[in-house]
């Protein structure tokens, strides 16, 4: 059997040393899990288009048995990514932790990033296990947005009181609760 490999993709003015990042990919090399943190450019100020050919590049395994686990402006990123590709099979599954795709009041900066309608139809037929992760206490990413995104996808929606915007000034240098969900989403692929 192919192994499983998951992608961490970070979100605006991060990078991949940030919040749980790490510790997720550690957490997943323990259990002999290839795992790669995708490197996005000028977090600070990002462009959409720089952001897909990282993505791109970054993401040279695709499979069945692939996973992606994406933070705040990585998810409007690796949507968009996943329905501008082709693949022959399905893709494992997502984890979109405080997904949005709509425009942020308070970030009108990243609004290049949600100019784009995304079909979310192709989204859901390639990939069949979809989870949204929100906060009830997110400053930056509105938890109607978050909600919306998952009933847009038809995804498992995951409210979490007092998560903030999971950043590590919000406690999260650790995320067991995401750790968890993943580790149920890799038993169900590797059932399959």
């Amino acid at each position: 059997m192919e192994e499983i490999n998951v992608y961490i993709i970070h979100g605006f003015m991060a990078s991949t040393e940030d919040h749980w990042f790490r510790w997720l990919q550690n957490k997943l090399r323990q259990r002999n899990i290839t795992v790669k943190i995708v490197n996005l450019p000028d977090s600070h100020s990002p462009e959409p288009d720089k952001w897909q050919a990282a993505l791109r590049k970054e993401m040279n395994i695709l499979s069945k048995n692939s996973i992606f686990i994406a933070h705040s402006l990585g998810c409007v990123t690796l949507l968009k990514y996943l329905q501008s590709s082709l693949f022959n099979d399905h893709i494992g599954g997502m984890i979109l932790v405080s997904g949005f795709t709509e425009q942020l009041p308070s970030l009108p900066q990243l609004n290049s990033f949600v100019t784009e309608q995304i079909h979310f139809k192709k989204i859901i037929s390639q990939v069949p296990r979809r989870i949204v992760i929100n906060s009830d206490q997110d400053s930056i990413v509105p938890g109607h947005l978050s909600r919306e995104l998952a009933d847009n996808l038809s995804a498992r929606l995951v409210t979490i009181s007092n998560g903030g915007h999971f950043l590590s000034e919000d406690g999260y240098t650790c995320f067991p609760k995401l750790y968890n969900l993943l580790k149920k989403m890799i038993n169900n692929i590797i059932i399959k």
